[in-house]
């Protein structure tokens, strides 16, 4: 049952992250990594099969303008019809921002996703994002990313992918963030 919740939590992991850059007012710099459970051969079955290591970042300027990356990494030999190697880069535009720490924004960016020895295709990508500040040092936050057209490799035709990740962010002190989230 234990094992059957991290797989349903596909993303867990210690965040260190910046808040606003003391030297440059106009700047928010966030950055970390992460370690996933994922279990690569049925999301029912109780066993889990690989660990993701990834990272992402974000600038964002002027609490308006941003640029949002993160790379995904599963070993090669453990997935069959997924990439491997999964990496996106969006530039935002934070749509509203009510509060501090609080943000619903949009973007256009490109993705990348390599499929093992296969190769791997590119193209761009719709992305949203949000997060909002529920109380004290707790937020959930939620991106999404949709790349309607990377083509064509090998047996793989008319490719796209969607992406979601969505999660609770608690901050007990500054430059640590812990974050429980699904993808």
């Amino acid at each position: 049952m234990i094992r059957s919740s991290l797989v349903l939590l596909s993303l867990i992991g210690l965040i260190i992250s910046g808040p606003k850059s003391q030297a440059l007012d106009n700047f928010e710099i966030e950055a970390g990594g992460f370690w996933s459970l994922v279990d690569t051969v049925d999301l029912l079955d109780p066993r889990i099969e690989t660990n993701v290591l990834g990272a992402y970042g974000a600038l964002w300027w002027n609490q308006t303008w941003g640029l949002r990356g993160a790379l995904h990494r599963v070993p090669a030999d453990h997935v069959d019809k997924a990439p491997n190697d999964q990496l996106q880069v969006d530039f935002q535009h934070r749509l509203q921002s009510p509060v501090s720490n609080s943000y619903l924004s949009a973007g256009l960016g490109w993705e990348k996703n390599r499929f093992g020895s296969q190769g791997s295709l590119s193209g761009l990508r719709l992305s949203a994002g949000g997060r909002a500040h529920l109380a004290g040092v707790v937020s959930v936050y939620g991106n999404a990313g949709w790349a309607p057209n990377l083509k064509h490799l090998g047996t793989r035709q008319d490719v796209s992918t969607i992406s979601v990740e969505t999660g609770l962010v608690i901050e007990p002190m500054p430059f640590i963030s812990l974050r429980a989230a699904y993808r």
